[in-house]
């Protein structure tokens, strides 16, 4: 099973650069790569490894994890001639979409190599015991959010839609065996894993660094506090959702950046709770994708002709719209201009501010203390620009605070999981226009709140059940 025999690990060895893998299922040569004993034979070594940690969910998070989503949304559109994107967007995917199985793979490969930090690390000898819990908090940390990202995108939300859970992988994989083909875990047991796993990093990371840079682009408690925060969100507990966004809130080192296009071109910024850190040599994709041919860019994703419109329509107003460029081809449509830096050197907010402040009003709404949600979306709203906003209700402004997310984050991730966490996603996505080829769709049931399991996973693992939706 390529997702989990073959993720960083093969014959004993593990791999410290994203740069050696290979995409046959038992390959078991992969370049690059130390034996495992040697990884963690001193501190060097066991930092060596840990740079590898960050260099696998650098391929998480540079465009995949947040695009994937982003297409299956009323926000973006699929615009050239890549059929992976265009079925998605269409919500016509199927199992052998190979950008769904590389997304699958490259969070197991993050995963795999987070398992052999957690289990290697603590006998490095002469590594300092801070320093030992600060590598397993960030490896802890990331294993959660990678977890996070599989049961959102594959499993489901307990109670809510999905049936099962994902294979949980909590020890480092070392060659093949019958051992290897396990079977998906619960919904609940998968959430419970991503939250023992966020709850374990937050108790043993430090709270700051030695730097700015290093505060904001390498895990911290704040980081992991920030994902528990969105993770209690996702479950409808209202009460540890406002918790937790208060307790990053409150300190003094995040705030609302102005103007708003400054969390973008201004690296490691107050907005950003945790960023990837991107260059010319470790690139994310999110400039290649959006801008046009004439920008040195594929023009392959855009907005959806109505949110560009909405868009345009706040120009003057909302300075998030001024993130927008026109791109002439295909009749002209709209694009993000988050990520502009030559090279597709831009850095990636993963955790910032803002959705600290929106998931708390979210929560507060729905505790029904509408004065301190609207106190919390006014202030992301004031940094945009926009007057502040009122609700007579807790629906109205849960509903406000929704459609505030679709400004604040477009590009980013979230509308797609937002409409299907809260159930609209039936009603949203419905006779949605495309600039190309069809004319209008719709998601049409919940089985398609969820993606389905690749094919190159059920093929080789005789114990995986397919999504209902896709079997």
């Amino acid at each position: 099973m390529k997702n989990r025999i073959y993720k960083g690990i093969a014959a004993g060895l593990l791999v410290l650069s994203g740069l050696g893998y290979s995409c046959n299922v038992l390959d078991q040569d992969p370049q690059f790569q130390i034996a495992t004993s040697e990884a963690f034979a001193n501190p060097v070594n066991a930092e060596a490894a840990l740079n590898g940690l960050y260099n696998e969910a650098q391929l998480v998070y540079n465009w995949r994890v947040q695009t994937l989503g982003e297409l299956a949304s009323d926000l973006v559109q699929s615009i050239d001639t890549w059929d992976n994107f265009n079925v998605i967007d269409e919500f016509r995917q199927t199992p052998d979409n190979t950008e769904i199985d590389d997304l699958y793979t490259q969070i197991y490969r993050t995963i795999d190599l987070a398992n052999n930090i957690i289990a290697f690390a603590p006998n490095v000898p002469g590594l300092a015991e801070s320093r030992k819990n600060d590598m397993l908090g960030q490896a802890y940390a990331f294993r959660g959010m990678m977890y996070f990202e599989l049961v959102k995108y594959f499993g489901g939300i307990p109670g809510k839609y999905g049936e099962l859970g994902v294979i949980l992988e909590t020890e480092p994989s070392i060659g093949v065996s019958e051992d290897a083909f396990k079977e998906r875990a619960g919904l609940e047991a998968t959430w419970n894993q991503v939250r023992q796993d966020l709850e374990m990093g937050e108790s043993l990371l430090p709270s700051t660094r030695a730097s700015n840079f290093l505060s904001r682009s390498r895990l911290t408690k704040a980081a992991a506090t920030a994902m528990l925060a969105r993770y209690y969100l996702y479950l409808d507990n209202w009460a540890q959702a406002e918790a937790k966004a208060t307790e990053v809130i409150s300190q003094s080192s995040f705030e609302l950046v102005e103007p708003f296009s400054d969390i973008f071109r201004t690296d490691f910024s107050a907005e950003s709770i945790f960023e990837m850190h991107y260059n010319v040599v470790d690139f994310s994709g999110f400039r290649q994708w959006y801008f046009p041919a004439s920008l040195a860019g594929r023009g392959g994703l855009s907005f959806h002709q109505p949110f560009a419109q909405e868009l345009l329509e706040r120009q003057g107003v909302d300075s998030r719209s001024d993130l927008i460029a026109l791109n002439p081809a295909f009749g002209g449509v709209y694009y993000s201009t988050k990520f502009d830096e030559l090279q597709n050197a831009s850095n990636v907010p993963v955790l910032r501010i803002a959705e600290m402040y929106l998931i708390r009003a979210e929560a507060r709404a729905n505790q029904n203390n509408i004065t301190g949600g609207l106190a919390d979306l006014n202030a992301v709203r004031n940094r945009a620009g926009l007057a502040d906003a009122a609700a007579g209700s807790a629906n109205e402004l849960v509903n406000l605070i929704l459609d505030e997310r679709r400004f604040e984050f477009a590009i980013e991730g979230h509308r797609f999981f937002d409409m299907t966490r809260t159930d609209r996603a039936i009603t949203e996505f419905t006779n949605i226009p495309r600039t190309t080829g069809a004319s209008t769709y719709a998601i049409g049931e919940r089985g398609r709140y969820i993606f389905p399991i690749p094919n190159s996973e059920i093929f080789t693992n005789r114990n995986m059940v397919q999504n209902p939706a896709y079997r």
